[in-house]
């Protein structure tokens, strides 16, 4: 008997197939319906066997990315596996986590019942599974080699790239120009210009060629998990979550 954590904000359906996994395979599963529930649980967690966990969370600032991160960094011997409707807006958050992240597999919510547990006890017995096909297209067709956690460091390489990730992480309901993160930061144009220049090598590595604002924006606030342990002062030594070897 294996120890199960889902986390999936559909409460009535993760119920539904949690009891139907329990009596197909007689496993024990644990429930939780967010990310903030999950991250105050994580201390009392042990032994876990294999954390499934859904991509969306709309009532959260969080979304899967953050908790399958969180877990891999408190618990790394759990395996990781994502089950998702597989929308094209969820489609960045999954490639990150696919090449963040030892993830042993992805299942799709549409699936056959047969099939999803079928993916789960192949992780449960051999450490992976392959993708559902239905989910494949969204992956890359190979893992990037220069991406990791580690990486995001060469993103934040003084306090000002750290000012301008915050900028981007503390605005709401604007659009994320130049002026508002001077505004935000009190960092001239021009500077906050040669700021995002500077960084732009590092952001390609991430697969963001020539990234914008926006596109600077959006990564910011899906990658927070592993960009945030760096936006700290430099006389600090700053820890993010690592990525085991193999898959």
């Amino acid at each position: 008997m294996a120890r199960i954590l889902i986390v999936d904000d559909t409460v009535a359906l993760t119920e539904l197939f949690a009891a139907a996994v329990g009596r197909a395979h007689g496993h024990q599963i644990i429930v939780l319906d967010s990310i903030d529930a999950l991250e105050t649980s994580l201390d009392d967690f042990s032994a876990i066997d294999l954390a499934l966990i859904d991509l969306s969370f709309p009532r959260e600032q969080r979304s899967g990315l953050d908790a399958l991160a969180l877990i891999h960094l408190r618990h790394p011997e759990t395996r990781l596996a994502i089950i998702t409707q597989g929308d094209r807006w969820v489609a960045e958050a999954l490639r990150s986590a696919w090449e963040l992240l030892p993830i042993a597999t992805v299942i799709s919510k549409s699936a056959p019942l047969p099939d999803q547990f079928a993916a789960i006890e192949s992780v449960l017995e051999t450490g992976s599974a392959p993708v559902d096909p239905a989910i494949r297209p969204l992956l890359p067709s190979t893992d990037s080699a220069s991406r990791s956690p580690e990486e995001f460091a060469t993103l934040v390489a003084h306090r000002g790239h750290a000012k301008v990730w915050r900028a981007l992480l503390e605005l709401t309901g604007t659009e994320p120009t130049y002026r508002a993160i001077a505004e935000c930061t009190g960092l001239k144009l021009n500077t906050i210009k040669n700021y995002r220049a500077q960084m732009l090598e590092a952001l390609e590595d991430h697969g963001l060629p020539d990234a914008s604002l926006r596109q600077m924006y959006d990564f910011a606030r899906r990658c927070r998990v592993f960009l945030l342990p760096y936006l700290t002062d430099h006389d600090e030594t700053p820890h993010a979550p690592t990525r085991a070897q193999g898959r």
